[in-house]
């Protein structure tokens, strides 16, 4: 499908579950598999089956009572692992295993409240700096990112968890791929969809969303140049299917996926 001109015009529309999409590109989408709504036991069995295919994970997401929600592509690195249902202290043992086989977190998630969270995580095999944290209140998320940022890092992958009265965070900051970029946290439907709007203007777009407890929106925003990309919010799971199915078409596919309490935010490329 070839490229159109009119990228900016067709993605200025805002329509009931987020922002509309760009115009899809020429170039070819990678293998890829995406589901969400699973359980658990689920989860196992996609994780098992994808390996074993050839393929890894791009995004892991839990959310509400461990649901599961993932974005899968073919190639790539082998030397990855994924754990689920992990309390805080598991997830504390795990980082620090992690760490000693040379791998560092890639994608972390997290639901529940924050003394009872349950998190879920990819950790890869790779070499470069990384800054990772969790159990965040706003205030402190914005003091990690500023520490990170100093270290020449950039957000790479975030979640909101806890309860809507006690929202927290866990982010992962890596080296810098390139291009101007930065976050946001802590706002609503509203101000996220103005934020969208002021962002696209100025050539950044989202690249990473996570839905907090209390409805807010936390994003990376980057400014790369890549012309063909959606990003929709305040989906529910058969709207966030349906637009998979929309955005198929036009030749896009989901390279990350958050939920929380059900409702749906997702970036395609």
């Amino acid at each position: 499908m070839r490229t159109t001109s009119k990228i900016a015009v067709v993605v200025s529309v805002l329509v009931a579950s987020g922002a509309a999409p760009a115009a899809a590109s020429a170039r070819t989408a990678p293998a890829y598999v995406a589901y969400h709504d699973v359980s658990a036991a689920e989860n196992v069995k996609q994780v098992r089956r994808l390996k074993d295919q050839g393929y890894r994970p791009l995004t892991v997401n839990v959310s509400d009572g461990e649901r599961y929600a993932a974005i899968w592509t073919k190639g790539g690195s082998s030397s990855w692992s994924v754990w689920q249902g992990l309390s805080v202290s598991d997830y504390r043992q795990r980082f620090d295993a992690a760490l000693k086989e040379g791998a560092q977190p890639v994608s972390v998630s997290a639901t529940g409240p924050a003394g009872s969270a349950v998190f879920t995580a990819v950790f890869e095999k790779k070499a470069g700096k990384f800054y990772a944290r969790h159990h965040l209140t706003g205030s402190e998320f914005a003091a990690a990112d500023k520490y990170a940022t100093g270290q020449g890092l950039a957000l790479t992958s975030v979640d909101a968890y806890g309860t809507s009265d006690d929202v927290r965070y866990v982010a992962v900051w890596a080296t810098n791929p390139g291009g101007a970029w930065s976050f946001t946290y802590g706002q609503s439907r509203s101000l996220h969809e103005a934020e969208f709007h002021a962002r696209k203007d100025k050539g950044f777009r989202p690249v990473r969303v996570a839905v907090a407890p209390d409805g807010t929106y936390a994003a990376v925003w980057r400014k790369d140049g890549l012309k063909s990309w959606a990003h929709y919010i305040d989906m529910s799971a058969a709207g966030y299917q349906a637009r998979f199915d929309q955005l198929k078409g036009k030749g896009l596919h989901p390279v990350q996926v958050n939920a929380e309490g059900g409702r749906y935010a997702a970036v395609w490329e």
